[in-house]
């Protein structure tokens, strides 16, 4: 068992409600079994409903998705264009069964905003929503009985520690921000790549597992503020000394054990530790 280190602390705290969009930073968040509330409940789709994605569509970037009271509120930064969508769960006027990575899982088409997405994207698509209904196991490989996952890739939460960040950008020309890494929770951290040991962990009131190091494709070569690919960093380098077999790590992928809540600067308590795994 370990205790309390007083350094280790929540200094960021993001979700995505849609796939792909910018995030929203927040003070405080609720865990819920999926991860963080309203994380990835929203995604888009192809015309042949597979998930789309910045590997697809960089642009996803320049798309801000916020909640805001009792609506989620769309924006489109380099235009301005907004919509709002209600939080309220959709009738399901229209089920289809939508395709992520190796998943398909039933979801709710959010017709009121097809076109103004495809308008924007250029890009033929549609809104889904994930109902409650609807059950997506994580990665079986890694799952215990009864783990559920939004439309994140794989997993509920993702953990970067600061120092991997510093550890990055010390071996970078030019120094990658926080966001190419899209974490949900950024914790101050000494030591570089630390989280990847990290099992058990207490944040708040909530209890979460630390499941495998996260596998990197080329979303971080994308300029979170411009939507424009401007690789091959962070990615180059990162593959220096950061492959292992086969897969570039950088993070830590999170399970949920108990619900509950986070907020900044609450303290990270570290419960128990794990071989890093990288598969």
């Amino acid at each position: 068992m370990f205790s309390s280190v007083p350094d280790l602390q929540v200094t960021r705290l993001i979700i995505y409600p849609v796939k792909g969009l910018a995030g929203q930073q927040l003070p405080v968040a609720d865990v819920l079994e999926r991860g963080l509330a309203w994380d990835r409940r929203w995604m888009l789709v192809d015309d042949n409903d597979q998930f789309l994605s910045q590997r697809q569509i960089p642009d996803l970037a320049t798309i801000e998705a916020c909640i805001t009271g009792p609506e989620l509120l769309l924006r489109h930064r380099p235009t301005e264009a907004k919509m709002r969508l209600s939080l309220r769960e959709p009738e399901p006027r229209q089920k289809i069964g939508v395709t992520i990575w190796r998943d398909q899982v039933e979801a709710v088409v959010i017709s009121a905003a097809t076109q103004w997405f495809s308008d924007i994207l250029q890009h033929s698509c549609r809104l889904v929503f994930m109902p409650d209904s609807s059950r997506r196991g994580i990665n079986p490989a890694f799952a215990r009985s009864g783990e559920i996952v939004g439309f994140a890739d794989a997993y509920p939460m993702l953990l970067v520690g600061e120092a991997s960040l510093f550890e990055l950008n010390a071996r970078l020309a030019v120094p990658v921000p926080m966001n190419r890494f899209r974490p949900n929770i950024v914790v101050s951290t000494k030591e570089p790549f630390i989280e990847d040991q990290w099992g058990e962990l207490e944040i708040g009131s909530a209890t979460l597992r630390g499941v495998k190091a996260s596998d990197r494709c080329s979303v971080p070569t994308v300029d979170q503020a411009t939507g424009k690919p401007v690789g091959p960093e962070p990615i180059r380098t990162l593959n220096q000394f950061r492959r292992v077999g086969r897969g570039i790590y950088f993070g830590q992928n999170l399970a949920i054990v108990r619900p509950g809540r986070i907020a900044l600067k609450d303290p990270v308590i570290v419960k128990a530790r794990i071989s890093a795994v990288y598969a």
